[in-house]
């Protein structure tokens, strides 16, 4: 698939998230939509560690071979990021475009809420992959 191709199929999947989140929250209540979505993104972090692990085998990777998993990770569903350094003890991307918060837009989601669950999940998933691989 090209990579607009990932890119809008990703948005689009996301759109279908951020309308059913919408509707949830109106639901349930914005704290508890937020803390299924923190819930969601740990356990989607947790199968992404053991696919790393898979990759990696019983090797402990060093912070930038980490760098480069995890970006391509994030190519493989359509996020535009640039590895923009790596230190002994940090990784910092730069993302440059991503289908999430698009598609969270696309579902009607204002830019507020958008940007809070981003901010709330990709900590959450980054956070028990790293646990994971620790």
């Amino acid at each position: 698939m090209l990579r607009e191709e990932l890119y809008q199929a990703t948005k689009k999947v996301f759109g279908l998230y951020g309308a059913l989140f919408d509707l949830v929250a109106r639901e349930v209540g914005m704290e508890k939509a937020l803390a299924l979505h923190v819930e969601a993104h740990e356990r989607l972090g947790i199968t992404a560690g053991k696919l790393i692990q898979e990759k990696l085998g019983k090797e402990r990777p060093d912070l930038q071979k980490l760098g480069n998993i995890l970006q391509e990770s994030n190519l493989g569903i359509g996020i535009e990021s640039e590895l923009a350094g790596v230190t002994p003890t940090s990784i910092v991307f730069r993302n440059l475009r991503c289908p999430l918060y698009d598609g969270y837009r696309m579902g009607g989601l204002d830019d507020k809420k958008a940007e809070t669950l981003c901010q709330r999940g990709a900590p959450a998933k980054l956070g028990s992959t790293l646990k994971l691989l620790n």
